[in-house]
């Protein structure tokens, strides 16, 4: 018996010891497998060849083990960097990769002169994931990421499927300057070397102004900051250079609204100017709008159109009209929506036009709405135009008359003929009855002059020719679109016209203003040159 139980023990106790020796054994293989071993994923090279980024898997993910063991589940991995060929980082870290190896969708890279961005991804909808992603961020120019996408800080491509991007959400970012003391700018031999790269060439350097540099690309200039993204507004000012076009071409003001979708992804749509429900006015705007499809939707690929300012923006959706295109089809129903649209607008104005009742009703109503601009006269009284009401992003006015401090009389219910816009300015002659007003529109950046010549009882609207300007490309332009001073001098009237918030008309590297001449007090106008004078933009 006493020999049986010695065995028996002998038997548990070598049972346990190889039980002990398996689960030790298994301990370690384990910690191998997820702490210590380590899997080449990745390397990542500049355009120069000087940097690489390289990346690790730390462990291996083991399933339902990993689970258990570690319920976050997420994949380990390690970023080094070297700068001709030595080590300057090294970095753990860790994402969400559904329990999966770590793989080229959880990083983009990007390289810069001064250092490079190194983006992690957490991976969450596995079955939107592509098989295998063509390409890497290494394939970007030595400037960085497409211009595009680096402005806006979205997920620059990488080869793979639109799909990656919206499977994948940004957490950790890692800089890592080639420089101990970081980043300190460029010098600018490096920001046109960087920018003459990013646009294949395709662009040449102007001057640098203010700590900002300037290049000319085909057709528009743009401009570049001193960041270490070398960021630029090519984007922005190429589609102003469309816009600009399109208005010179089509006597209508156009602008590209900037937007940006639900994924980051940066998008344009056209808004085109609407001038209000006069004879022709839908029919015009509906044909300037299938021209625009017609010329630029190709070009730029946006699928719809806005028009109207501020809270009253509307928008037309393309997208049923561009597959199998006919352009009476998209006109009559530009017609039909642009009708509909701007009666409701002009029907929620009470009166439907300009201001109503009688001139006591008008005063006292009046008296403490805002003055946008007055003129004072000799005798101290002050004509004064006052914002009476307001739709699709413009005002109407009316000119009213004070006298210390009391309105005392309606000189004009309609001072700008039923537009509407922003009063800028009211002016007059020695004799004071002569005058000018301007009525900025598009949202400030152009302008409309009106002309009395009795006082402010009645006014026209006057134009002027175009400074016939050229554009790089040999065509014809009007740089000089806002109205600014109208004066006396020598027995004629003198005018100049600026170029607004976004005029870019340089003579000499000056920034200039279009000066006008008229013999018959301001009805006609002749084009007589530029002058220097004060800048406006803001």
């Amino acid at each position: 018996m006493k020999d049986t139980a010695k065995s028996n023990i002998k038997y548990v106790i070598t049972l346990a010891g190889i039980i002990l020796m398996v689960f030790l054994s298994f301990q370690v293989w384990y910690g191998y497998e997820t702490e210590y071993k380590i899997t080449f994923i990745e390397r990542v090279e500049s355009p120069d060849g000087r940097t690489a980024v390289i990346f690790q898997m730390r462990g291996e993910p083991m399933g339902i083990f990993s689970g258990m063991m570690d319920p976050s589940n997420r994949t380990k991995g390690k970023v080094i960097v070297e700068r001709d060929g030595e080590k300057i980082k090294t970095q753990d870290f860790t994402v969400d990769n559904r329990g999966e190896a770590l793989c080229r969708e959880n990083w983009e890279v990007w390289f810069y002169p001064a250092g490079a961005e190194i983006a992690l991804y957490d991976l969450s909808l596995h079955d939107v994931l592509p098989e295998e992603a063509d390409g890497t961020a290494a394939e970007n120019d030595g400037a960085g990421m497409a211009q595009k996408e680096q402005n806006e800080k979205i997920l620059p491509q990488n080869g793979a499927d639109n799909k990656v991007h919206s499977a994948r959400e940004r957490g950790e970012t890692i800089f890592v300057y080639y420089e101990e003391s970081g980043f300190a700018g460029y010098s600018e031999e490096e920001i046109i070397s960087g920018i003459t790269a990013r646009y294949d060439g395709q662009v040449s350097f102007l001057r640098e102004e203010n700590g900002r540099y300037y290049f000319q690309a085909d057709g528009f200039e743009f401009s570049v900051e001193d960041d270490l993204y070398m960021t630029d507004d090519y984007e922005e000012a190429y589609f102003g250079y469309l816009a600009r076009g399109f208005s010179h071409n089509h006597n209508r003001s156009m602008e590209f609204e900037k937007n940006v979708d639900e994924n980051g992804k940066v998008f344009y749509i056209p808004v085109v100017g609407y001038y209000g429900r006069g004879a022709g006015m839908s029919e015009s705007f509906s044909n300037a709008c299938c021209d625009l499809v017609e010329q630029l939707q190709k070009t730029v690929g946006f699928d719809r159109i806005g028009y109207f300012e501020g809270e009253e923006r509307r928008y037309f959706d393309l997208i049923p009209y561009l597959d199998n295109y006919n352009r009476t089809e998209l006109y009559n129903a530009l017609y039909l929506a642009i009708e509909r649209d701007s009666l409701e607008i002009w029907q929620s104005v009470e009166g439907g036009t300009g201001a109503m009742g009688t001139e006591e009703e008008m005063l006292e109503t009046y008296k403490n709405y805002d003055t946008a601009c007055f003129y004072r006269k000799k005798d101290g009284t002050e004509l004064r135009m006052v914002s009476v009401d307001r739709a699709a992003g413009s005002s109407y006015y009316v000119l009213l008359e004070e006298k210390n401090g009391a309105l005392i009389s309606v000189v004009n219910r309609n001072p700008h003929l039923g537009s509407g816009g922003e009063a800028m300015w009211i002016d007059f002659l020695e004799d004071e009855q002569t005058g000018f007003s301007c009525l900025s529109y598009n949202g400030g950046s152009l302008g409309s002059l009106y002309r009395t010549w009795d006082g402010g009882r009645t006014f026209e609207e006057i134009t002027w020719p175009s400074g016939n300007k050229e554009l790089p490309d040999g065509t014809l332009y009007n740089p000089f679109v806002m109205p600014y001073k109208v004066w006396e001098e020598d027995g004629k009237l003198k005018m100049l016209i600026s170029q607004g918030p976004e005029g870019d008309y340089y003579e000499d590297g000056v920034w200039v203003y279009g000066l006008y001449e008229s013999e018959d007090m301001g009805k006609n106008w002749t084009y007589a040159g530029v002058t220097q004078g004060e800048d406006t933009r803001e």
